[in-house]
């Protein structure tokens, strides 16, 4: 008998790209494999993903929320008003699910998805939790107790019986692609070392210091640079800029290598398309999780880390023509996302939808 039941999803996570992207790899999943798929999203007001939600997934119905992170330090007076946010967010998310009424909800960090799993479990929706980094963010660490399941990045995140190791999910290319698709980004020596840098989803001025100063040495490497300073690189020709590129992990796929901070969604992306990194992690990342983030890379041998205060450019150069360079015949395959079969396979609430 057909399935005519509708699966409705809440998601929410964002305020950076290593919230947003992975809700949006298990959003484009659910796409796929379910036809009836009703999908709400709550989003960080002037963050990435309320920019972007409406061109990367246009089905989901997008509700934004004023809810901000809490000063440092904790006693710090605007925080009595972000408190008052945090409530009269909670009352406009309770109302919002009270009629859509969903099956389950999935959230994925950052301050946002605080007045949502409350909200969420006044309601008693049952959610599930991620965490990207090796040490769980504020907003987690708070709703764990809340939560159904918790799934992790890392071992050392396994904190209780609800947490579960699944990964970090990444967006994937559908289709085969070959170093032709670099040509859409002014690269038309495919024979050359092709790298791609970028500072995060928030860009980053230091990494635009730091790659001009190596662009006047290296002449020999194609450049694909992310910047908001596109202005700063236009004497060199071996470097082409964009403000922004929404399918970056298309280019990750078929270029070299990267330059880039060491966010885990990062992190795990430069390890499932199998690249070789020079990662200059933030200092200003919660818990120092970035340096931790890209130490564990290095172990792996698929790294190098850099010291964005103290670079030593020479190691940097060398380190970046060391990267072998793929084949002008090389074809990224799609494949396997191992990370998103165990979430999808330990959400009960899908098994009982596909049951039904």
């Amino acid at each position: 008998m057909k399935n005519n039941k509708r699966l409705k999803v809440v998601f929410c996570g964002g305020g950076t790209g290593g919230h947003y992207y992975p809700a949006l790899a298990l959003l484009k999943y659910l796409d796929t494999n379910y036809q009836n798929l009703d999908i709400i999203y709550f989003a960080t007001k002037g963050r990435i993903e309320e920019h972007n939600l409406a061109k990367d997934f246009p089905k989901a119905k997008m509700y934004t929320l004023d809810t901000k992170g809490l000063e440092r330090p904790i006693y710090n007076p605007k925080n009595i008003t972000r408190m008052f946010a945090v409530l009269k967010d909670t009352q406009k998310v309770r109302k919002i699910i009270k009629t859509f009424n969903p099956d389950f909800a999935f959230l994925t960090g950052g301050y946002v998805t605080v007045p949502v799993g409350l909200a969420l479990t006044k309601e008693k929706i049952p959610f599930y939790l991620h965490e990207q980094n090796s040490i769980m963010g504020i907003s987690n660490k708070f709703l764990t107790k809340y939560a159904k399941k918790v799934f992790v990045s890392f071992e050392e995140t396994l904190i209780n019986e609800k947490c579960i190791l699944s990964g970090n999910p990444v967006r994937t290319p559908d289709e085969k692609l070959t170093r032709e698709y670099l040509k859409k980004f002014g690269i038309n020596n495919l024979n050359k070392r092709c790298i791609l840098v970028f500072g995060g989803s928030l860009s980053s001025e230091e990494i635009d210091d730091i790659m001009y100063r190596v662009y006047l040495q290296d002449k020999s490497t194609n450049y694909i640079h992310i910047t908001k300073n596109p202005d700063k690189f236009s004497k060199f020709e071996n470097v082409h800029t964009f403000d922004y590129i929404n399918d970056l992990y298309k280019i990750m796929a078929v270029c070299d290598g990267v330059v880039c901070r060491a966010g885990a969604t990062t992190i795990a992306e430069i390890l499932f398309y199998d690249l070789q990194a020079a990662l200059i992690p933030w200092k200003g990342a919660a818990e120092n999780h970035q340096f931790k983030n890209a130490l564990s890379l290095q172990k792996l041998g698929k790294a190098e880390v850099f010291d964005d205060q103290n670079i030593d450019l020479t190691k940097l150069i060398n380190f970046i023509n060391s990267i072998k360079i793929k084949s002008q015949n090389y074809e990224y395959v799609p494949k396997h996302n191992q990370a998103i079969e165990i979430i999808i396979n330990n959400i009960e609430e899908i098994k009982k939808f596909n049951n039904f």
